[in-house]
């Protein structure tokens, strides 16, 4: 089975507060905080929807994680973010995710709760599961909804087959990315709005076999690696190669890989 990453890379342009005679309206102490620097917005559909502002504390939610393993991984976004290394996800905001139902194999939800947790453990990243959404699994969703309210959709991991999808035909047993978007203000890049495409037709006859639970959520795993920041790597070792027909666990590259994806740095608030 092959699964394939995919990020998109959105394009922005600065947001004036007092634009279209917007004075005050809308305004925020973040914004008072941040005087004089125009915060980031996003061009969507001919729109002009401004960068949310990051939530909560500036401090990680849970601890960074140490490894010593060593071996093959590669990253989607080499530099951008905060530090001036890899673009990630913010590690002091839960990482919300919802699962869109339609075509999901039975008893599935708890396969892909498993996968969240084992990518949690590894990354030190903190998810939170908000349950299911009617919203479909795509990579050209909106950024921000307002089924969602005022932030980044959450990561939405859906179903589909062969026939709804080409991009799954052959061998690809999913597809999982993120998109790469700064921050309310500067430049830095944050990951945002992850995608995960699972074919259920795939992981039905995957789950029939003595490991197949096992190996499903490994195909699962996989695509959240893409969501988290790894690319695929050349080692068959490492559950991020992109043919898996037996690994059921992260290798050692992709322990460590992980672990930096989940390095980031904090958002300013």
């Amino acid at each position: 089975m092959r699964q394939v990453g995919r990020f998109v890379v959105v394009t922005v342009v600065a947001a004036s507060l007092f634009a279209a005679g917007a004075w005050w309206r809308g305004v925020t102490w973040s914004d008072v905080r941040h005087w004089g620097t125009p915060r980031n917005a996003i061009e969507a559909n001919g729109e002009t929807i401004r960068i949310p502002l990051a939530q909560g504390e500036e401090q990680r939610l849970l601890p960074e994680v140490t490894v010593s393993t060593v071996g093959s991984y590669d990253l989607l976004f080499r530099e951008g973010g905060p530090d001036g290394g890899p673009v990630r996800y913010d590690p002091c905001v839960p990482l919300a995710y919802v699962i869109s139902p339609q075509d999901m194999p039975e008893g599935f939800e708890e396969t892909v709760h498993a996968a969240v947790a084992s990518v949690s453990q590894a990354t030190g990243l903190e998810f939170a599961y908000e349950g299911f959404t009617d919203e479909p699994a795509r990579f050209d969703r909106a950024l921000v909804q307002p089924r969602y309210g005022d932030r980044f959709a959450p990561i939405v991991i859906g179903f589909q087959a062969e026939a709804d999808n080409p991009d799954l035909a052959g061998t690809v047993t999913g597809l999982g990315g993120s998109s790469a978007v700064p921050g309310a203000y500067g430049d830095a890049q944050y990951l945002r709005a992850g995608v995960v495409i699972i074919d259920w037709e795939d992981v039905a006859r995957i789950r029939e076999d003595g490991e197949g639970e096992e190996l499903a959520q490994a195909v699962v795993a996989h695509e959240l690696g893409h969501v988290v920041g790894l690319a695929h790597v050349g080692d068959t070792h490492e559950l991020m190669h992109e043919s898996n027909l037996r690994l059921i666990d992260w290798g050692p590259g992709d322990l460590a890989g992980l672990a930096l994806a989940g390095a980031g740095g904090c958002e300013p608030r």
